[in-house]
């Protein structure tokens, strides 16, 4: 999926996730109010208009930065992209809510778990889950894998740097030695690799990470 219909993708599935939750707040805002229904109904309509556009506005200047992102397989927890509890800091502004009405607060809160969970695209992620797995799958010829090797080299989330490890202790030495040469890559970029990662390593490869002079992290 390219960039622009990722966006678009995420942009029409938070309209309709905002859409749900702010409906939920107007209607809570509109049960407290003791009038007419006519009021009632033009105070949640004004509610719907005002914070829809608000929360979308700001939720997808959350969204566009990290669109190149979505080939990445999450490193675990709940949201579908690294990252993406950032789409929270929308709802700063709204803090105050919390010691006036904080059940209308919670809806806003869970439109935006939700939305980063569940409904945010992630199919892109999935097939580059789908295309790790081959890495260390026999069936498939070595120069898939090679290619596969060098081709995950941008991508930076934890079971990218997992599956990469397990192809560099292959039998086959050009799928070893590609999955190697983009570890080098990832960990230069990121001057820094995980000690519990260094040790899995044959001796060679260790010392060829020290030369590169990245820092060494304790996984304690």
């Amino acid at each position: 999926m390219s960039a622009g219909k990722w966006l678009w993708t995420a942009l029409w599935r938070y309209v309709v996730t905002a859409l749900a939750g702010v409906g939920a707040v107007a209607w809570a805002v509109a049960s407290m109010e003791k009038g007419a229904a006519g009021v009632e109904f033009a105070m949640a309509l004004r509610l719907v208009l005002i914070l829809v556009p608000l929360l979308t506005v700001g939720t997808m200047l959350v969204i566009v930065p990290l669109a190149g992102r979505r080939y990445e397989p999450p490193s675990g927890g709940p949201f579908k992209i690294r990252g993406g509890w950032m789409v929270l800091l929308v709802l700063v502004p709204a803090l105050p809510m919390l010691l006036i009405t904080p059940h209308l607060f919670l809806i806003l809160l869970a439109t935006q778990l939700t939305y980063v969970t569940a409904v945010l695209p992630y199919s892109d992620a999935r097939d580059t889950a789908d295309v790790l797995r081959s890495l260390t799958d026999p069936e498939v010829p070595a120069e898939r894998r090679v290619a596969i090797a060098r081709a995950v080299g941008s991508l930076r989330s934890r079971i990218v740097v997992e599956a990469l490890m397990g192809a560099a202790a292959d039998q086959d030495p050009e799928v070893s030695e590609a999955a190697l040469e983009t570890l080098y890559g990832i960990w230069r970029r990121d001057g820094v690799v995980g000690e519990d990662l260094l040790l899995r390593l044959p001796e060679q490869g260790r010392e060829r990470v020290r030369a590169l002079g990245v820092k060494i992290r304790s996984p304690w």
